[in-house]
């Protein structure tokens, strides 16, 4: 064979056929001191190069005839892989019309930033990040990346959106094998035994080729092989994969799910592939030590990205106009779509010709989800040949069975490991029928190409499960579950009974109300369930007071958005009345949208308030949702609250309007500042005689140290200067 020559590596040359575009190459190929040597790989699968060659000369790569019928396996297989990442990638709500997420890379994982819940518009993206494609994960040569985000960022998603875009050869063309391991698919299995190839080739058709070859070729492709991890989150066994397993390296040996998982995720099966890993921020701990970690941040839309989604949900654009300016007045709803389920849900209720700024326009979380309720039996009446009703109190009365068994099997589900997950003898303890499965009204029917894994069905979302569930416990009249709760030790409240009572609580609005009486069991009324709800908030809300100050408040938190839903002004009186005049929300997670839920309670005060903000992602939105309410306030914290110059200017604009200020204590530490806000400080503090202690501490331009302390007229000022 003529042979020229080729590139050096370390000193050594390496010559190559030219018969370039026919050469086979070796995935890994280490050689030292040798000689004269020719390599022949061990198949016809081109790879990329990933040569070690110390003291090496005259070595060459020797080409081999490719074998017709490996290559016909591996292209079959291939496009079966293609075709089903294209079903994957068309599932789900939020993925029909895919609009870009918002993806941060971070050089390390902080758990403590991403566990207090960073707000996702744009004014939260943390200051002088980019923004990342989705299609670049990988550009930076990291063998794992690990995707994180809070519920609903959009992680399922984002691995669907890969899938889809591969399918197509849109993006992430450098990878000629993809796999989805979803670890809700696992945990139906987990005491299984199988080999890491079953678990992947089981991801594609089971009509496609799963032979020898193809295996082999997978194994000598390389880093272009692209894992896809979804829900770590979810996996029912993610504590234990710290501990110590049998490690073992081959593609067909056989094991215990688990173990097999553990290998995969530790890199030892297919250790030059790459890999994604999505997970809610609090599980990632539980990951093994990965090699060549890169972690990145999901965060949902941002406003751009709303306003995208918006437009491409409406066919009207005046009608996605008058929505966009809908969400955007009531700002709670607007926070809300920066999550692309949540996004999806108030985009569909909201995509009606009706939509204006009427009373009747859902303003809570659960008016949106009872409106989403509505299009879905509306659209089951349609399937189902079902005489459309024009009032959707009707349709329930005469859907309230149907309503009922999908409440009830969502009510088993919240207490199932297994959560979203059901198999059909569980629709038919309901009596759920093939009719009300097949109309699309509330489960999804969810395949396996495992041919031994049952059919399972799911909620569209964890939150619709949450909502139903909520309806279940209403429907049944349990008020008892209610004493249950407050009965849990303190700071035992899952997260799942938190969402459930959300809903409940927002079910006995006053503008809910109609529908409440239609869905409560006979021998029960709207005002004993209203009493038992008060009465709860109100045991929930003394139990709360007694917990220390410097420790996570992320139920009280949780007790003011409760409150909000209500829109009971009465129960938001005597809330703030049990308070004391004092509401610490010490590192709650608490983002700008739940301002309004603060701004609703405290508007209700008789007395000067000491409101403790500290370490939150506020905003200056945030602040903006508080001005109205600033007179009720003596004492504010706002410690490390994310806040810049300009809701400083806004905050000393709206005292400086107020007959009598009540503001006497300022805390300001740990913010985007500039001396900017000095200076207007500095102004504000020449005439005001309410405020007796203002704390600065730490501006962006120069560390500063800011500590004033007044006295009647009298100032002192204490400066501490010190450059960068």
């Amino acid at each position: 064979m003529d042979m020229e020559r080729g590139t050096e590596f370390g000193g050594a040359e390496l010559e190559t056929s030219q018969e370039a575009d026919d050469v086979r190459t070796l995935q890994v190929f280490n050689m030292l001191d040798c000689q004269d040597v020719t390599v022949s790989p061990p198949g016809a699968y081109p790879q990329m190069v990933q040569v070690n060659l110390s003291n090496c000369h005259n070595v060459s790569i020797q080409h081999v005839p490719s074998d017709p019928v490996v290559e016909d396996a591996e292209k079959t297989y291939i496009a079966s892989l293609r075709q089903q990442c294209l079903s994957e990638g068309r599932c789900g709500p939020a993925t029909a019309n895919y609009v870009d997420l918002v993806l941060i890379r971070h050089p390390t994982f902080k758990a403590s930033e991403s566990l207090h819940n960073q707000a996702t518009l744009s004014a939260s993206i943390p200051h002088g990040a980019a923004r990342l494609p989705l299609d670049k994960l990988f550009t930076d040569r990291a063998c794992s990346v690990i995707l994180y985000g809070e519920a609903g960022a959009g992680k399922t998603v984002a691995v669907r959106q890969i899938a889809s875009q591969w399918s197509c050869k849109k993006a992430m063309t450098e990878f000629l094998f993809l796999f989805v391991i979803s670890f809700r698919d696992v945990n139906l299995s987990v005491n299984k035994k199988t080999s890491a190839w079953n678990l992947l080739s089981n991801f594609c058709s089971p009509k496609a080729s799963t032979s020898r070859q193809v295996s082999e070729a997978v194994c000598r492709a390389g880093e272009k092989v692209l894992l896809l991890f979804d829900g770590f989150d979810e996996y029912v066994k993610s504590q234990e994969l710290k501990a110590g397993a049998p490690g073992f390296n081959s593609l067909d040996e056989k094991a215990k799910l688990p173990l097999v998982l553990h290998n995969l995720l530790k890199g030892r099966i297919l250790p030059a592939a790459r890999r994604l890993i999505t997970s809610r921020p609090a599980h990632i701990s539980f990951l093994p030590d990965l090699p060549g970690t890169s972690y990145v941040e999901v965060l949902g839309f941002g406003e751009e990205e709303i306003e995208r989604f918006f437009n491409q949900n409406f066919r009207d654009s005046l009608q996605a106009e008058r929505a966009l300016r809908h969400v955007r007045l009531h700002q709670n709803l607007y926070r809300m779509c920066s999550l692309p389920i949540c996004c999806q849900i108030i985009s569909e209720c909201l995509n009606r010709p009706s939509i204006s700024e009427q009373n009747d326009t859902p303003i809570t979380l659960t008016q949106i989800y009872f409106s989403y309720v509505e299009k879905l039996f509306k659209h089951f009446e349609t399937r189902t040949r079902t005489p459309n009703t024009r009032s959707f109190n009707t349709c329930l009365q005469q859907q309230r069975r149907t309503l009922e068994k999908f409440a009830r099997l969502a009510r088993d589900g919240l207490k199932s490991p297994l959560l979203n997950v059901f198999y059909m003898k569980d629709l038919e303890q309901h009596e759920i029928t093939k009719e009300e499965v097949n109309a699309g009204c509330v489960v999804y029917s969810q395949t396996h190409c495992d041919s031994c894994l049952p059919c399972t069905f799911s909620f569209s979302h964890l939150s619709i499960l949450e909502f139903f569930a909520a309806l279940a416990v209403l429907m049944a009249g349990e008020q008892d579950y209610l004493n249950e709760v407050v009965q849990q030790p303190s700071g035992e409240l899952l997260s799942r009974d938190e969402a459930l009572l959300t809903f409940l609580c927002g079910m006995l609005s006053k503008q809910l109300l109609p529908l409440t009486r239609t869905l409560l069991p006979a021998g029960q009324s709207e005002e004993g369930w209203r009493d038992a709800i008060v009465t709860f908030l109100m045991n929930f809300t003394c139990r709360l007071q007694q917990s220390n100050e410097e420790t996570p408040q992320r139920q009280t938190l949780w007790l003011l958005r409760c409150i909000f839903e209500t829109q009971i002004d009465e129960l938001a009186k005597k809330v703030a009345s049990v308070l004391g005049g004092r509401l610490y929300l010490f590192r709650a997670g608490a983002r700008p949208e739940d301002c309004v839920s603060l701004a609703f309670v405290l508007r209700h005060c008789c007395e000067p308030f000491e409101l403790d903000l500290r370490r939150n992602q506020i905003c200056d939105t945030g602040i903006d949702f508080l001005l109205p309410q600033i007179s009720k306030i003596g004492n504010l914290r706002l410690n490390d609250t994310a806040i810049t110059d300009s809701a400083v200017e806004h905050l000393v604009r709206v005292i400086e309007t107020e007959d009598t200020p009540l503001l006497q204590e300022l805390h300001l530490d740990g913010n985007k500042l500039t001396g900017r806000s000095v200076e207007v400080l500095g102004t504000f503090l020449e005439y005001n005689t309410s405020l007796k202690v203002l704390r600065l501490v730490h501006l962006v331009s120069t560390t500063i140290v800011f500590e004033v302390k007044c006295r009647k007229t009298f100032f002192f000022f204490f400066f501490f200067f010190c450059s960068k």
